[in-house]
């Protein structure tokens, strides 16, 4: 899988959320809004191709979480990101 291109992180007030750049009569009923985890996986899978285990593996290490907790935190983050229809698939 791979974020869709076109869509950047800014900062609207003390919120991090995903707008669409230059898209004209873009549909802005729907917020995108990150916390600092799901920020950083953003940026870190950002114009790659990942896997679920790709985005578990990478929690593990970088948080010394258990895999059960990593794998739990990544299908939530793929799961929103599906939602919102910012994955390729």
């Amino acid at each position: 899988m791979k974020i869709k291109e076109g869509y950047k992180i800014k900062t609207i007030g003390s919120d991090r959320v995903v707008i669409v750049q230059g898209r004209i009569g873009v549909d802005m009923t729907k917020v995108i809004s990150f916390n600092a985890m799901a920020e950083w996986l953003w940026n870190t899978f950002a114009g790659r191709d990942f896997t679920e285990k790709d985005v578990t593996d990478l929690l593990v290490r970088q948080f010394a979480i258990g895999e059960d907790q990593a794998i739990a935190d990544t299908r939530k983050w793929i799961t929103q990101l599906t939602d919102a229809k910012l994955l390729e698939i």
